[in-house]
């Protein structure tokens, strides 16, 4: 199930946990191809905070964690109380809950400056286009220099989100293949059953003063 509410505040989407396609590790994780996006703002700023929306009991922190990033799983409060109980807090890694409407999820992230990557799993529906453009200017206008990865969209939602390049705070758009072959051949076989026409789009946002 996919909430998305747009009342009264910025975008709130929860893909909650076992709702989505599975990634390397299961149900409401980002796949090989998301990680290994993030993976890449992360070399390039390491002290970064990675914002999960929805990603349920996913794991990515584990495999991610450069031992100095901070990791932030935003979930609805029931899906946020499960989470800290089978993965608890850390120094680097909190789970917090928000309501949908009109959540302030952007307000929680501590010193931006030094980077945000925001993490969007993939659900089996994809997201709707008004979805992908409302959550491309919320992230535009509160993270400059971060950059935002929504996993297996269908092509035509990335293709909204590859037009994103229009606005202004926008850097750079990609639409990435999803991994094939040998990298995928170990998951589950859920995850080989992702509709053939589905990308992971990355979009990278200028910093401020690049402006």
């Amino acid at each position: 199930m996919t909430e998305i509410s747009r009342n009264d505040g910025p975008l709130f989407l929860f893909q909650l946990s076992g709702a989505g396609y599975p990634g390397p590790g299961g149900p409401g994780e980002l796949s090989a191809t998301a990680e290994a996006a993030v993976r890449g703002y992360l070399a390039r700023r390491p002290d970064a905070t990675v914002v999960v929306l929805g990603e349920g009991l996913g794991t990515g922190f584990r495999r991610l964690d450069n031992g100095r990033l901070t990791w932030l799983s935003v979930l609805p409060p029931g899906d946020a109380a499960a989470r800290r109980l089978l993965l608890p807090d850390g120094p680097r890694r909190r789970t917090v809950g928000r309501p949908g409407p009109g959540a302030d999820w952007p307000a929680l992230v501590d010193a931006p400056e030094r980077g945000v990557v925001v993490a969007v799993p993939g659900t089996p529906a994809g997201l709707p286009a008004g979805a992908v453009r409302e959550l491309v200017a919320v992230c535009a206008a509160r993270f400059p220099g971060g950059a935002l990865v929504v996993d297996a969209l269908p092509r035509w939602a990335a293709a909204v989100a590859r037009s994103a390049r229009r606005h202004p705070a926008v850097a750079a758009v990609r639409a990435l293949p999803l991994a094939t072959g040998r990298r995928a051949a170990g998951r589950s076989r859920r995850w080989l059953r992702w509709p053939s026409r589905t990308v992971v789009c990355e979009v990278r946002f200028a910093a401020r003063d690049a402006a």
